[in-house]
C-alpha cells in the first residue's frame, strides 16, 4: 500500500463538481480555508509510503480505479497535503499538472469511506 486513509468530511460542493466536471478535489484534513473545505473531500492525514504512478489503483470506498495519468505537481502537493484533483475520465494525460486520471465511473462517497493507493 502506497497510501492508506479515510474520508473525514466532504465540502457541500463535491457532489456538484463530481456530476458536472468529472472530478473530485482531495485534501488532508489540515486545510483551513474556507472555499477549499467547500469544495473538497477531506482525508485524514496519512504518510505516504510511495509516489502513485500509472498502473497504480486508486480506491474510494468499495470502488477501485486503474490510474491512467499522473500529473507532477500532484505528487508534491499529495505528499505534502494530500492534495490532488481527482479526472474520472481515464484519459492517458492529464490536462493540468496537479491531477490525476483515473478509469472508472464516478463513486457516491460517503464520510468514512476509505481512501487507498496500492
Amino acid at each position: 500500500m502506497k497510501y492508506v486513509s479515510k474520508f473525514v468530511s466532504l465540502g457541500s460542493e463535491v457532489e456538484e463538481l463530481l456530476k458536472d466536471s468529472n472530478c473530485l478535489i482531495l485534501f488532508n484534513e489540515e486545510i483551513k480555508d474556507d472555499l477549499l473545505m467547500d469544495i473538497s473531500a477531506l482525508h485524514t492525514r496519512a504518510e505516504v509510503m510511495d509516489d502513485m504512478e500509472v498502473g497504480d489503483t486508486l480506491v474510494i470506498g468499495d470502488c477501485e480505479y486503474d490510474i491512467t495519468a499522473v500529473g507532477n505537481i500532484a505528487l508534491n502537493t499529495f505528499r505534502d497535503i494530500g492534495h490532488c484533483t481527482v479526472k474520472f475520465d481515464g484519459k492517458d494525460e492529464v490536462d493540468l499538472p496537479g491531477e490525476i486520471q483515473v478509469k472508472g465511473i464516478i463513486p457516491d462517497i460517503k464520510v468514512g469511506d476509505k481512501l487507498i493507493i496500492k
